[in-house]
């Protein structure tokens, strides 16, 4: 993204060409703030910052909406009571058009200008003419991908090459065993790369940006053969010692879950938005754009292009919309598109006992994920305001229910289906339903990461409230994630309470709490009838996760979060081999 020497040479000269200025001079400010807490990342990472890193990710993801109602001030400001002309902003939107065509950030552009005309007009579905649709131009990708990898080649991988690639990436402080982590790096690459069966010189293509996440900073690449092409993901950590190489990644579900869509944004310097996108794409092919453009901090433009898709999926004479899989939600109607790997969420009008919550409480719970650290456990989820959908994707079922259970945000205007607000998120199986078809072992392992996401995002201090089987998911490279949001709060909030004991016969066997239980009380002796799996699972989980039924644990959780300590969540596998200490 480059906001560098991008304002636009329009000033003074018409109103229009005011209003277009000022809607690329927000954009340049939001690039420059961007790019500024981007680059901190590095600092942050070898300086072993880790709650600095923490405050950068969240003050950069606030950036959006504060240029955003800046450049609709100005714009409101300059045009005043032509202000909703649309004659007038076909002239900006062409004026706009004009003098950023060819940018390499030009997509990017795009997407603020009709986020500054879809907050004024309140646009449903696509206008075409004050707004961009179509995809922006590409700058030519060889170019673009020249500026952003460099290559390395030889007869085949050896210590020499890896230890250059390392040495290519510059840091304050040294790495802690260069040496020995290029070697073993190497050894495991070549063993890799042979598994391939071509033969001839080895190419690896490394993209030169350092992709930084938590505690952790990820060099990323391609190693090619022949006709084969594999992922190279080397994620790197600041130890005591200094710097060393974690693991090696190189199959496309391994990088696929580094990028994926429950992890927090990475913050990486990125002059060639849609050119890196192509270069992730290269590794990782059934990885989504829109997912891509989320992963590298364009979530915004990742709106957009998930949008784009759809609509094109919707093109499809046979594309029929349908209930989603799994139990009835009591907040959300949760719907899908069965060849599209998404969901779509609507707000109900109403919740019955025993939810005590709002609208605007179930919105906030969105907005609470979109801001905390997901460490890999809590699926992103993007809002749309005002879409607009073919009559005849809805089936006469579906659509009947949603006009009964959500008629606050869904009207059929002719042969159109007007959804004022909904949120999508990546399609998952949910975990009841997995654990019922899977087989035996399959189902043993989500059962015990279903305990492990729990503890996870408890020590990023998210409690997850409603532990039912049916709030959590499967995806696709069989991590277990949660998507309701209607009972997360912070586990730093909560009151751990052991369950007091009963002092007569009355008080035993009371239907009702015969103690007082406050908003915040949790009482995890209770977990016991909602939390563990039946059957044989029972037994595989109870060994990893019976601590999650004891005061002890959560109050143990509470405790290191009070002393300020960041929890350590990996989106791989470590690698025994490269922890192993080099001798003196």
């Amino acid at each position: 993204m480059t906001g560098r020497g991008s304002t636009l040479n329009l000033a003074g000269s018409t109103v229009e060409g005011n209003a277009a200025a000022a809607i690329e001079g927000a954009w340049a400010r939001y690039a420059a703030g961007f790019e500024e807490i981007t680059r901190r990342a590095r600092q942050r990472f070898e300086r072993r910052d880790w709650a600095g890193a923490q405050n950068d990710a969240s003050e950069r993801l606030a950036l959006y909406r504060v240029h955003l109602d800046a450049a609709v001030a100005d714009v409101r400001d300059i045009l005043g009571d032509a202000v909703m002309e649309r004659t007038l902003w076909g002239a900006v939107k062409s004026l706009h058009a004009r003098e950023n065509g060819g940018r390499p950030d030009a997509e990017l552009v795009q997407t603020f200008f009709n986020s500054v005309t879809r907050r004024l007009f309140g646009t449903v579905g696509v206008d075409s003419g004050i707004e961009y649709f179509d995809s922006a131009p590409a700058p030519p990708a060889e170019e673009a991908e020249r500026a952003l990898a460099a290559t390395w080649a030889g007869p085949a991988v050896d210590a020499s090459m890896v230890r250059a690639i390392l040495e290519s990436y510059q840091w304050s402080v040294p790495y802690a065993q260069l040496a020995g982590n290029a070697e073993r790096v190497a050894r495991l690459i070549a063993e890799r790369v042979a598994q391939g069966g071509d033969s001839g010189a080895v190419r690896i293509e490394m993209l030169r940006p350092v992709f930084y996440r938590n505690k952790g900073a990820y060099l990323v690449g391609r190693v090619r053969q022949g006709g084969t092409t594999l992922p190279l993901v080397l994620p790197l950590l600041n130890a005591e010692r200094g710097i060393v190489v974690d693991a090696v990644l190189m199959t496309e579900n391994e990088a696929s879950v580094v990028f994926g869509f429950s992890w927090s944004y990475f913050r990486v310097d990125v002059p060639h938005p849609r050119a890196m996108v192509d270069f992730l794409r290269s590794i990782m092919p059934y990885k989504r754009v829109d997912e891509l453009y989320s992963a590298i901090g364009f979530n915004k433009h990742a709106k957009t292009e998930l949008f784009r898709s759809l609509m094109r999926h919707l093109e499809e004479p046979e594309a029929r919309f349908a209930f989603a899989e799994g139990d009835e939600g009591m907040v959300m109607a949760v719907f899908t598109l069965p060849a599209f790997s998404v969901v779509f969420k609507i707000i109900k009008d109403s919740f019955g006992a025993p939810k005590n919550t709002t609208r605007q409480g179930v919105m906030d719970k969105y907005h609470f994920v979109f801001v905390r650290d997901r460490v890999g456990r809590l699926a992103d989820a993007q809002e749309f305001e005002h879409l607009d959908f073919p009559r005849r994707c809805f089936p006469d079922d579906l659509l009947s229910y949603l006009l009964t259970v959500a008629s606050a945000a869904v009207r059929v205007e002719g042969d159109r289906v007007v959804v004022r607000h909904l949120y999508t998120e990546r399609r998952v199986i949910p975990l009841n339903l997995f654990l019922r078809e899977a087989e035996p072992e399959t189902a043993r392992d989500a059962a015990i990461d279903y305990g492990n996401a729990i503890k996870d995002l408890a020590a990023a201090d998210i409690f997850t409230g409603d532990m039912l089987l049916k709030n959590f998911g499967v995806t696709r490279n069989g991590r277990v994630i949660c998507y309701d949001y209607d009972e997360l709060c912070l586990l730093s909030e909560c009151h751990i309470r052991r369950l007091p004991e009963p002092t007569s016969i009355e008080e035993e066997f009371a239907a009702e709490p015969w103690f007082h239980v406050g908003e915040h009380d949790v009482f995890p002796e209770e977990f016991h009838a909602f939390l563990v799996p039946s059957g044989d699972l029972r037994e595989a989980f109870l060994p990893a996760h019976g601590d999650l039924l004891t005061v002890e644990f959560w109050q143990g959780v509470q405790r290191r979060l009070a002393l300020g300590e960041v929890v350590d969540v990996f989106p791989y596998r470590r690698s025994e081999l490269l922890r192993r200490r080099d001798p003196p």
